[in-house]
This record gives C-alpha cells, sequence and structure tokens, in this order.
C-alpha cells in the first residue's frame, strides 16, 4: 500500500508540472494550477461517491472502474469483503450444525448474557418452557418466576442443579444447571427429570415403608430378648448369645430410626414457621447427653459460645444434627482426648459450628464421600461404636433444609474438624 500511495503522490507531482508548464506557456500559472487542484479533487470525490455506493449496497459483486490509488483500494476492499463473506458463509454453517444438533437434544438450552437476558434458545425450549423465538432479548426471569430459580441465579451455587416442578403440570420435575462461560455469560440447560424424580419418590418412599412395617416386630424381639436376659441365671449358656441378639436388635431399631428420620427430611417440606434457636444452650444439652452416654470414655468437651446467639430454623432438628457431629467426634476419638466445640463468624456474616477432635483422623480420599448414605470409613470400628452410616447423611440432609453446608478437614492422627456452616440470613449475632 506504501508503494501505491508513492505513485500517487509522484503522479500528481507529475500532472503538477505539466499544469505549471501549460500555465507558464499561456500567462495564466496561477489559474491554470487552481483548475488543475480542483478537478483533481473532484476526481477524488467521484471516486468516494463510488466507494459509498459500492460499500452501501452489498449485492453490488463488480467493483467500480477506477484508476491510480482508487484501483488498488478497491482491490483491497474487495478481497476482505469476500474473505468476510467467507468466514460469515462458515461460521452461518457452524451456527446451523449446532442449531440441528441442540434442536436433537431432548433439554432446553439457552444462551443468557450477563445480566440474565436470552440471547439464543433451541427448539426444546418452546416445548418444555413454552418460550418463542420473540422471547430473545428478554430476561429468563420473565418466563420462569418460581423464587428459588431467581434465587439460584442470583445467589445460588451452580454446580449443583436445581430441580423445580413444571409452571402447568406439578407431576413433572424439570432440572435446571447454569455453566458460565466468557464474560459473564450463561448456558442455562434444562431437562426433564421427572423419570428419575418418580423413581427417587418410589425410592423414599420404599424406605419409609420398610423402616415403618419392621419397626413393630423389632419392638416385639427386643421386649422378649430383655425379659430373657432379665430372668436368665448368671451361668445360663443362653446368657451371652441373648446379649448379641440384644445388640443386633438395638443396632438394628437405631438403623431403622435413623432411615426413618432421613425419609422424613428428604420428603417432609422445610418448616416455614421457624423459630431463633439458642446455640449456647442447645450446645450445652447435646453435651450432657453425650457425657451420660459416653461417661466411661472420659472424653473431656468443652463449648465455646457467646451467649445470645441465635439460629433460625428448627430446634429439633438443629439438635439431631449437632448432636450427630458431636457424638461422632466422641466415638472415633482415644479416650482421654478433648472435644472442641466452637461458635465463631465466618467471612460472610454467618457463624459456623465447629466440632473439632483429636482423634485418628481420615484420609483424604475418603472426606468427600463421608455424607453417603452407608459410607464407612472403617466398617469394623463403624459396628463396634453403633454407627448406622447415616450420621453425616442425616446431618447434610438437616443443613440443606437451613440453608447451611457442611465442611470437613483432617489429618491423620492430628485429629478432624466439621464445621457447620451458616449463612448471615439465618443467624442472629449480638455484638
Amino acid at each position: 500500500m506504501q508503494n501505491n500511495f508513492t505513485a500517487e503522490i509522484q503522479r500528481f507531482l507529475f500532472l503538477g508540472a505539466i499544469s505549471c508548464f501549460i500555465g507558464l506557456i499561456v500567462g495564466e500559472l496561477l489559474f491554470i494550477f487552481l483548475f488543475f487542484c480542483l478537478v483533481y479533487l473532484c476526481w477524488h470525490l467521484h471516486q468516494i461517491k463510488k466507494l459509498e455506493k459500492w460499500l452501501r449496497n452489498s449485492k453490488l459483486a463488480l467493483l467500480p472502474d477506477a484508476g491510480g490509488i482508487w484501483g488498488h483500494i478497491f482491490d483491497y476492499l474487495s478481497r476482505d469483503k469476500k474473505r468476510q463473506l467467507k468466514e460469515k458463509k462458515r461460521l452461518k454453517t457452524v451456527i446451523n450444525r449446532v442449531e440441528t444438533m441442540t434442536s436433537a437434544l431432548n433439554d432446553a438450552v439457552i444462551l443468557l448474557d450477563k445480566d440474565y437476558t436470552i440471547g439464543w434458545l433451541n427448539k426444546p425450549s418452546r416445548s418444555l418452557l413454552n418460550l418463542k423465538r420473540s422471547d430473545v432479548g428478554s430476561p429468563i426471569t420473565n418466563f420462569i418466576r418460581h423464587p428459588s430459580f431467581v434465587n439460584y441465579l442470583y445467589k445460588g451455587d451452580h454446580d449443583i442443579p436445581l430441580v423445580l416442578p413444571a409452571i402447568n403440570n406439578e407431576e413433572k420435575r424439570f432440572e435446571f444447571r447454569l455453566n458460565h462461560f466468557g464474560d459473564g455469560e450463561g448456558l442455562l440447560i434444562v431437562r426433564d427429570a421427572s423419570r428419575l424424580y418418580r423413581l427417587e419418590q418410589m425410592r423414599k418412599d420404599f424406605v419409609a415403608n420398610v423402616s415403618h412395617e419392621l419397626r413393630t416386630p423389632l419392638t416385639v424381639i427386643l421386649g422378649y430378648l430383655e425379659t430373657l436376659s432379665d430372668t436368665q441365671e448368671e451361668n445360663d449358656p443362653w446368657k451371652k448369645p441373648v446379649q448379641q441378639m440384644q445388640q443386633q436388635a438395638t443396632r438394628m431399631t437405631t438403623l431403622i430410626n435413623d432411615l426413618t428420620m432421613l425419609s422424613k427430611l428428604e420428603t417432609e417440606e422445610i418448616n416455614k414457621q421457624p423459630i431463633d434457636v439458642n446455640i449456647l444452650p442447645l450446645l450445652r444439652m447435646i453435651v450432657d447427653e453425650v457425657n451420660t452416654v459416653h461417661h466411661q470414655r472420659k472424653i473431656d468437651i468443652t463449648v465455646e459460645c457467646p451467649e445470645n446467639w441465635m439460629i433460625n430454623g428448627s430446634e429439633k432438628e438443629l439438635h439431631s444434627a449437632f448432636s450427630n457431629l458431636i457424638m461422632n467426634a466422641v466415638k472415633y476419638s482415644p479416650p482421654d482426648r478433648p472435644v472442641n466445640v466452637k461458635v465463631s463468624k465466618n467471612f460472610v456474616g454467618g457463624i459456623d459450628v465447629k466440632v473439632i477432635d483429636k482423634g485418628y483422623g481420615i484420609e483424604q480420599q475418603h472426606i468427600h464421600r463421608l455424607t453417603e448414605r452407608f459410607y464407612r470409613v472403617d466398617a469394623s470400628r463403624s459396628i463396634e461404636t453403633g454407627g448406622t452410616g447415616l450420621g453425616l447423611a442425616i446431618v447434610k440432609h438437616i443443613l440443606a433444609r437451613h440453608d447451611a453446608r457442611l465442611n470437613i478437614s483432617s489429618r491423620i492422627n492430628q485429629g478432624s474438624t466439621f464445621s457447620a456452616i451458616f449463612p448471615k440470613s439465618r443467624v442472629t449475632v449480638d455484638e
């Protein structure tokens, strides 16, 4: 381009020199030179007009005729335009393929801008969510107004999918998952989870029904075993077998109680009229209960908690969660090792209830699975201590019902810390 510009300057100087020479001959140097400059300017303006017309009319494939530097400019622009058209065609092909692929999915796929405005949607979005092409450019919350969905968008943990009933059909369940990319944009994937929801409900109902049906016969068996145990002589050969049967029947009763509670937590609605629960008296009561049951272990349990700190929720459920955490710390710690229950503010303005022990510790590969049902790090030790493998699953569900979460950290032979982390919206803290 630089060479073309130099050639155009040389051309201007050459033609200017000729006009000056003619001006000298006729005796009108200034007039002839100015006339030449005017003609040269008009020629450039004419080329600009042709360029503007060509750029404005995309249907004009042929380049305008032009000489000098304008011929090169038109040539560069033409090549660039062809390159753009080729790229546009390629992108259109890619977009068409993406649209075809996403239309073949059963899931709704919605592209959201950083302010959660709909940027694009696929075909299943119309059938699942009743969205239309004309809805592009509108906020997604105009069409999905469920409070839980709005909270999920702006405050939720997007690593965990949200399950909600369908707008016009309570029997249907939709799973919403938001994936972020780019500069705050998001891809919302919505799938029909009704079948999985029904299977999950069947599983929960089965567990609840089995637990209920087993409770009565186990109570009868335990009653007879207690009677037999009370009437046996010290040297009776059946004394030990009866005691073993009692232990196993008691363990089964505990297991059924835990299963029943877990089933209730999964199926019952969250308490819509929660109360402010004073943490310090609740923790002291739990510590007294644990000391009564495990007094022979001689474990010193200390509580560090300011007075009049409250958690808004269910006292019964919070009692169960904290009791499980403290009981586990005592069960899985060597005798004479202390357990500390510490309540403190966290960085988001809420509070952490930490149960800190100096026990055996847990290997890292087990930590992420501890809240699974029936998962045990050491099955033999759990059986010895009477554990059912459901305690931490119950804790996780209770905390989730209080908008809280469980964090676990541990080091082998140094102990573990189980932290129940409550958000600011659930606590009242007196300064």
